[in-house]
């Protein structure tokens, strides 16, 4: 089959969309499909990365300006190539319905893959979040019924928001390197097994300040923070300003590859404190590493993780988070080894081989 994602920012990323479409779509090819991803950047070009075609668009940096107006930009490319395309794979449904509908009339399959709901981000203002939430209603309705959701917490959430039933095909996630080179943490001076660490997308969702406040509120040099992602934004610098009073939080920018790979290995703690989530892939990839983690109380994490796995805490309360950094902390050998169970349990369920059969076995019957 010629598979088509679109969706996502400068694949391959470090964000939670971009790390789903590069993912699925390599396991994807590896069981003989053809797959093309199509996304936003700053600059228009075609590149072939492990044998994937990824077409870039030009687009402005905000998702909710860029989506839709990537959707729009492959209108082109679809109507093309319309005789060699099996299905057409939205990474969100936000005005998706247009060029899903060309898609169709160029006999083309179509479905629409939800990873979160844009009205719930509150970098947005109020009446902007309104007017997301009157374009979404209306998206989902005129998208039709292949629409699909990343976690059964997200899908519920839609179903009493907008009335509508989808079906689930979580996230995956690579099987841990055994064996991989890196210079990032002499490059950048980490301790290793001493460091908290957080990677993902910098967005005000994802309560990165309030790690930083809950960092600082210990007592304790021996640890660092060490936060991986793109801080080329307002939130990010105004992250730089609030932690350059502390040598040990650490910005290491956007990682892939073994860097990423050898930041996970080598972390003490993984910290996800997201307000909200769809099926977090960073939290996976630390539990398929057997890290000890702390994690926000939102549906989405109890989703893939047993109560007494994790450490939980309010994600907005700086004082519950500087707690169990401090526990973690104190009982320091029987935290680093409390992951075990977890990384057993993303072996047998969240692998990207499972989770790619089950997407393909969704599309055939479409």
């Amino acid at each position: 089959m010629k598979i088509i994602l679109v969706g996502g920012q400068s694949i391959p990323g470090a964000g939670g969309v971009e790390a789903y479409m590069y993912n699925l779509a390599r396991t994807l090819k590896s069981y003989g499909n053809e797959t093309t991803l199509i996304c936003s950047d700053r600059n228009a070009n075609t590149e072939i990365v492990d044998e994937i075609e990824i077409i870039h668009n030009n687009c402005p940096r905000s998702n909710v300006i860029a989506i839709p107006l990537l959707f729009f930009k492959s209108i082109p490319y679809i109507i093309k190539h319309r005789k060699e395309i099996d299905i057409v794979n939205f990474q969100s449904i936000l005005f998706a319905f247009i060029p899903g509908w060309i898609a169709l009339l160029c006999g083309c399959k179509v479905c629409y893959t939800i990873h979160s709901l844009a009205e719930d981000n509150h970098k947005h203002g109020y009446l902007f979040r309104i007017l997301i939430k009157i374009v979404a209603f209306i998206s989902i309705w005129l998208c039709g019924k292949n629409i699909l959701t990343i976690s059964h917490s997200k899908a519920q959430e839609i179903k009493k928001r907008y009335g509508k039933t989808c079906s689930v095909i979580p996230c995956g996630v690579n099987r841990p390197v055994e064996i991989c080179n890196s210079d990032i943490l002499k490059r950048f001076n980490i301790k290793a097994g001493y460091y908290y660490l957080t990677i993902g997308r910098i967005d005000p969702i994802k309560n990165l300040d309030i790690l930083i406040d809950a960092f600082n509120k210990r007592n304790n040099s021996k640890f660092q923070l060490v936060i991986a992602g793109d801080f080329a934004n307002d939130y990010g610098l105004s992250l730089i300003e609030c932690a350059k009073s502390n040598p040990n939080i650490i910005f290491v920018g956007r990682v892939m590859g073994n860097d990423k790979e050898f930041l996970l290995k080598n972390c003490f703690v993984n910290c996800l404190v997201s307000s909200s989530e769809g099926m977090p892939i960073s939290l996976l990839e630390a539990m398929a590493y057997g890290k000890p983690c702390i994690v926000s109380d939102i549906p989405a994490i109890h989703e893939v993780v047993q109560y007494d796995w994790v450490k939980w805490c309010n994600a907005r309360d700086i004082n519950s988070l500087a707690n169990q950094m401090s526990v973690s902390e104190s009982n320091y050998n029987a935290t680093i080894s409390s992951g075990k169970e977890m990384a057993n349990y993303i072996m047998k369920n969240h692998t990207w081989d499972k989770i790619a059969q089950r997407y393909i076995d969704y599309i055939i019957q479409l």
